[in-house]
Formats: structure tokens, sequence, C-alpha cells
């Protein structure tokens, strides 16, 4: 697995938000994430030492896998008890979100958005309450703002909110892109960390949480499981997608439109707005697709 250096990835935490946030240090016992610690494989997860900060009335997890039942909690509606946040629950560094929970939110100590921050198995991190810790891919991450519920806006008017997984609400503030010309932070540190997804109001620089994104036509179930400048789209718009949920695709230009990877199969460039819907500047973004 690549390792992003610490350098870089302050500058990726920094570029989340337009000013720089201070960094949070894990050994600063002084925050509610006393009790969290980073594995040396670069996975999180959390300590084996008691802690009132994960006792059952603090911390409520819930997959679909284990209840079949609606999650703990929802990002947007930030619907947990007084003192908790909602954020996602990501056992594992290469792994799937697995649910919602409710955590303490570092109310008192919490880190802002745009710093360096750690997270545990369970969802509890070290930043405030009006983030949660993402994931670069090296085992450290960035606090990323969650999203208003009034019209699914930011607190910041240069970020666009994007929900970031399908399975569960997570629904968090991210800097706007351009599909067709790959201009996201991450290309500024000379890494891999970010893909240019749809957003509620155009696209936006989604944290992939993993460095390996998926080349074209391999079977993926969220955007940001793909490389940088593509999505996940449907099985149809890609002949022999394998994947129940979709396959990785390509973004293309109507406006002049090139081959698409499998136009011999029958996949052109298609406008990825219906007529009238396209947000100024996005017109010309197509996607390639069976039509």
């Amino acid at each position: 697995m690549l390792a992003m250096p610490r350098i870089p990835a302050l500058c990726l935490a920094s570029s989340l938000t337009l000013a720089c946030a201070p960094p949070v240090d894990p050994e600063d016992t002084s925050t509610a994430s006393s009790n969290i610690s980073t594995s040396d494989n670069g996975a999180t997860a959390a300590a084996t030492g008691t802690s009132d900060a994960h006792t059952d009335t603090s911390t409520s997890a819930t997959t679909a896998s284990d209840t079949g039942e609606s999650p703990a909690c929802d990002t947007l509606l930030q619907d947990c008890p007084a003192g908790h946040k909602c954020t996602g629950v990501k056992p594992t560094l290469q792994g799937p979100y697995t649910g919602t929970a409710c955590v303490p939110d570092n109310a008192n100590g919490g880190s802002a958005p745009g710093s360096i921050c750690i997270n545990a198995a369970d969802g509890s991190d070290t930043c405030g309450p009006d983030s949660m810790c993402v994931q670069f891919g090296s085992g450290e991450g960035a606090c990323v703002a969650f999203c208003t519920p009034d019209a699914l806006g930011c607190a910041d008017p240069q970020q666009v909110c994007a929900r970031t997984d399908t399975q569960w609400s997570l629904y968090l503030c991210v800097p706007p892109c351009d599909p067709l010309a790959y201009d996201c932070p991450d290309v500024d540190v000379g890494a891999l960390a970010m893909v240019c997804a749809p957003a509620t109001i155009g696209f936006g620089c989604q944290l992939r949480g993993h460095l390996g994104g998926l080349p074209f036509a391999a079977p993926c179930i969220n955007h940001r499981d793909c490389s940088a400048a593509a999505h996940c789209a449907p099985p149809t718009h890609v002949p022999g997608c394998a994947g129940a949920s979709g396959c990785c695709d390509v973004y293309c230009d109507i406006s002049a439109p090139a081959p698409c990877p499998l136009a011999s199969e029958g996949q052109t460039c298609v406008p990825y707005y219906a007529p009238g819907e396209a947000p100024p500047g996005r017109e010309d973004v197509g996607v390639c697709a069976v039509p």
C-alpha cells in the first residue's frame, strides 16, 4: 500500500477547506479521542483500554448485515443524543463503510474541518461536532464537514454537498471539481487520494478512503471506488459489466466527444444532465454509455 507523507497529507487536508486548520496531535490526551489508536499496518482500530467514551450509551453503531433495520443515525439530520454526532463506521482501511454511529462529538477539543485526524473502528474520531474523519488511504485522514440539512448546503459557500456512500447516509462538504479537467487538490500534492464525483450541485472532490482506485469497467459500488476522473455507472452503461451495482466508467465532453473505450460495443458519449438541468459551466459534461 502506498503511504502518504505527512506534509502532503497536511496540505491535502487543508485543501479541503479554504483555510489551513491546525492538525490534531494524536498524543494529546486533552481531546475526547485519547482512546483511539492507529495500528502498524495503517488501519485504524479502537484501543483495548476501557473508556466512558465507548460505553453502550455513547456509541451506537448499526449495520445492515447486523439487523436489517434502519441506520443508527443520519449525518444530514444529526439526530444523535446531546453531546454526540452521527458519523460513518469504517472498521478497516480498505473496507467499506458498514454503518453509521452516534459517537462523542468532541465539542470541547475536537479538531476543525481541514485538520489531520484519526478515527477508530467504531466511528469515534478526533474531529469536532461539525465534521467526521475521512481517511486518505495512509492511515490518517482529514476532518470533513457535514452538509447542512437546508437544501443540502454547506457552511462554506465555496464547497458542495455530496453523498459519499450509496448504502449509508453520509453527506459531506467537499471542494467542487471539473470532471472533464480533473482539478481536485490531490493533483497539487502528487497523490491519488480523491475522485471527482457527482454532488448535489455539479461535482465534488471526494476522498477515496484508500489509494487503489479501480480501473475502467471494474465492478464498483460507490463513485469513490473508481479512479480520479471516473464514476460508478449503472451496469447497462458499460458493456460486459460484471458488477451488480455498477462498473467504473469515464466522463466525456459532449461538445468535442472522443471515442468511448467500448465504442465498438455501442458505447457513446451522452449528456450527463437532462436538457436545461446542467449547472453553469457543466453543460458539456457527458458520460460514456449505451443509449
